[in-house]
């Protein structure tokens, strides 16, 4: 499974602090599921010029997602300091420890279970299935970068132990494997593009990322009566309800998700129709 050996990154500015990055990604060479990062660029204080920098579900490491960064953010790479690493679930771990590798001073923000690398700020059972802000969340990371700025989510009972993060300034909620957005090609509802699939990214025009062994991931979309038992599963909704209930609590317009298309429209009727 992974990434194509041609790696390419497609970008979007979501708000003028949140750099979106996409790439083509399959599991087990087959299913065609599509990957995408965030770039967070955040003032770290009143008296300080210099933004901190917070890469969520960081795609691999390399000089396209370097280079979008560093034109992102402005800073040459040579001064580049990557601040924190939010791991969104077990499945989507592994680009972190590289990036901690590269970056002496940057720190993962995870959950446990994860036993290939250190994590400096750790969710747990304890604390899932509510929503972590403010002061609580100032105890677990003493960095108001962090606690002004994002809410999370613990939902230790889905299968990859799913973190979802909030940014209230964007009213963007971002996760991984909770819900995925791939969409029908040539459906009643019109034509779909996967950016993840795009001619940006080196693929035909009218690409069908559905075809062969990954027909299946067209049904992997909210109103999808097949994708929306799949995703009820993952998550266990009943040992999870009130985590669920307390990420459609959050005020988002907008779900940035790993696999397929952000969510723009609609988002929280979407969340609702999927786990509500």
């Amino acid at each position: 499974m992974g990434y194509p050996e041609n790696f390419k990154v497609v970008t979007k500015q979501l708000t003028n602090n949140i750099l979106l990055a996409a790439s083509a990604f399959s599991r087990m060479d087959k299913l065609n599921f599509g990957a995408r990062m965030a770039v967070f660029k955040i003032p770290s204080s009143s008296s300080s010029t210099t933004d901190k920098i917070i890469l969520w579900s960081p795609l691999p490491y390399s000089t396209q997602v370097i280079d979008k960064i560093v034109e992102f953010t402005g800073v040459p790479e040579s001064n580049l300091s990557i601040d924190y690493v939010i791991i969104p679930d077990r499945e989507h771990n592994l680009a972190g420890k590289k990036y901690q590798e590269i970056f002496k001073d940057c720190k993962l923000i995870g959950m446990e279970g994860i036993n290939n690398m250190d994590i400096d700020y750790k969710f747990t059972s304890k604390i899932g299935n509510k929503v972590i802000r403010g002061d609580e969340l100032k105890e677990i990371i003493n960095d108001e970068v962090i606690y002004k700025n994002f809410e999370f989510v613990y939902l230790p009972h889905h299968a990859n132990q799913e973190l979802v993060v909030f940014n209230p300034a964007s009213k963007a909620m971002f996760e991984a494997d909770l819900l995925f957005n791939l969409g029908v090609p040539g459906s009643v509802e019109g034509k779909v593009v996967l950016e993840q699939y795009s001619p940006e990214l080196g693929f035909p025009k009218g690409f069908n990322p559905h075809s062969g062994w990954s027909f299946v991931t067209r049904y992997l979309q909210p109103w999808s009566k097949v994708g929306g038992v799949m995703f009820r599963k993952l998550v266990d909704v009943n040992k999870s309800k009130s985590g669920l209930e307390a990420i459609y609590g959050w005020d988002f317009n907008t779900i940035v998700m790993c696999h397929g298309n952000i969510i723009t429209e609609n988002a929280k009727e979407d969340f609702k129709h999927v786990f509500l």
